[in-house]
């Protein structure tokens, strides 16, 4: 089997190689036959279509010149390599100074070796029509690849516009054109800069703005709207959200201009709006050295390590090799789950699942004084919005009153230091939920509940848009810095 494998592999080694030396064979001979007609056309235009007999020797001797020194130094500018259908600007320069470079040497050459009275505009007009026809060649195989391409495509294609006549857009622009695989067919731009109204994109039309977005999707029959904006504030994204949602049109968008260099091209990154595209935050980065001396060889305790946040902090904590961790949760199917996961994604770091209520001070304790927690992340808590809305006591008993329970057993044990990882919506709150987390708070501040041993209790605010429970708003995110 893996001899009949290597033998495959061979043949389509060997195989490349021959078309690949084909390929560069008939770009040779391409490039040889304009560089010839260039320099008899030239003396055609020199001469008005007759060419004298005295000047016909003239000829005779500068067609090998040039023939033999424009394939040189085409040669050394690399031009007999690569496919013409995906020529560029950059390739069109390195013709032209591929020509000036041909021309100039042919120029002394044929100075030299060629008899008195070859006419000097030939050099000239030489160069202009050699550059013309090697550039417009590869521009032509360009231009019929792409309606081929385009033709295959008719009727297949999804019709969209891109929001954002930006570098980005004309980037996903060209490589929708250029990638056989999407099947996109982009009919214009949408962008809220008054001053590219009407303008001409890479021959696609800037069709409006934002506020015109229904409009254009009735009569261009637009089917998605791709956004190409990837520096959108969390606000701008709304704004652009809204316009797709009046036009009843899908939205999607491309990622942020680090995530594209690390990805394999613009197109294939197109997804749906995610709710962080809508915050519009800037990231935090947190002092990963001063972390890990923070926790390294302690016990670390996390509350409600079978949730979201809880799970996630869990994780994190294990990256700065802490002496263990302890996971507290009431949940025994997801804190089973999370044990089988930190066992094989961090085996080095010692993680313990414990089952227990925050609402009950003996366990708490039982757990504190087993294993000598250093510091507690305080996750658990109940977090849905609107469930908490009908069951008032329970938030408190939970929210409020296990917090409490939590604060004193650190303190009663000589915790180091505590973290509660509160919500957004515990500033000025307008919920149960929230008012219940803000009640939390001062369970957490020095000389509530004081006891032996305790140092440091302290609150976190935050959001995060993973966060369960917490309704179609952003939530409680896990923010903890090392102090």
């Amino acid at each position: 089997m893996n001899q009949a494998l290597k033998t495959l592999l061979l043949a389509l080694t060997n195989r490349m190689e021959r078309v690949e030396r084909f390929h560069r064979f008939l770009i040779w001979m391409a490039q040889s036959v304009i560089f010839a007609l260039s320099g008899i056309a030239a003396f055609l235009l020199r001469f008005d279509g007759s060419i004298p007999t005295v000047h016909l020797a003239h000829l005779a001797k500068a067609l090998p010149i040039w023939l033999v020194l424009k394939t040189i130094v085409f040669r050394m500018c690399g031009l007999d390599r690569g496919w013409w259908r995906f020529v560029s600007v950059n390739d069109v320069v390195r013709i032209g100074v591929g020509n000036l470079l041909g021309s100039f040497g042919g120029a002394v050459f044929i100075a030299w070796l060629v008899p008195r009275g070859f006419p000097r505009s030939i050099y000239f007009l030489d160069c202009l029509i050699c550059f013309l026809a090697t550039a417009g060649v590869r521009v032509c195989a360009r231009i019929v690849q792409e309606s081929v391409e385009k033709g295959c495509k008719k009727g297949l294609c999804k019709r969209v516009v891109i929001y954002g006549a930006g570098a980005a857009g004309v980037m996903l622009l060209r490589e929708i054109r250029s990638n056989p695989a999407l099947h996109y067919r982009v009919c214009g731009f949408v962008d809220d800069r008054s001053q590219k109204r009407g303008l001409l994109i890479q021959g696609s039309d800037v069709l409006g703005a934002g506020s015109d977005l229904a409009q254009i999707v009735r009569k261009q029959q637009i089917e998605e709207v791709l956004v190409a904006i990837p520096s959108a504030t969390g606000g701008r994204m709304a704004q652009v959200l809204r316009y797709c949602h009046q036009a009843g049109v899908r939205c999607r968008t491309i990622p942020a201009l680090a995530q594209t260099i690390e990805g394999q091209g613009l197109a294939s990154q197109i997804r749906d709006v995610a709710v962080e595209d809508l915050l519009g935050r800037t990231p935090v980065h947190l002092n990963d050295g001063e972390i890990r001396v923070w926790l390294k060889g302690k016990v670390v305790a996390v509350t409600g390590a079978a949730g979201s946040i809880g799970s996630e902090l869990c994780r994190q904590i294990a990256r700065f090799r802490p002496r263990a961790i302890i996971g507290f949760d009431i949940a025994e199917t997801p804190l089973f789950y999370l044990h089988r996961e930190m066992q094989r994604s961090a085996p080095d770091v010692p993680f313990h699942a414990e089952i227990g209520s925050i609402q009950s001070s003996r366990r708490l304790a039982e757990v504190f004084r087993e294993y000598s927690v250093s510091i507690v992340y305080h996750a658990a808590a109940y977090k849905h919005v609107p469930m908490m809305e009908g069951h008032v006591f329970e938030a408190l008993e939970h929210n409020v009153f296990g917090t409490y329970n939590v604060a004193v057993a650190a303190a009663q044990h000589g915790v180091e230091d505590f973290v509660m990882i509160s919500s957004d919506k515990a500033v000025r709150p307008t919920s149960i939920m929230g008012a219940t987390k803000r009640l939390a708070m001062p369970a957490c501040s020095p000389g509530f509940c004081d006891g032996e041993g305790r140092r440091d209790l302290r609150a976190e605010h935050g959001g995060s848009g993973k966060d369960r429970g917490s309704g179609p708003e952003p939530d409680s995110t896990v923010r903890a810095a090392a102090r």
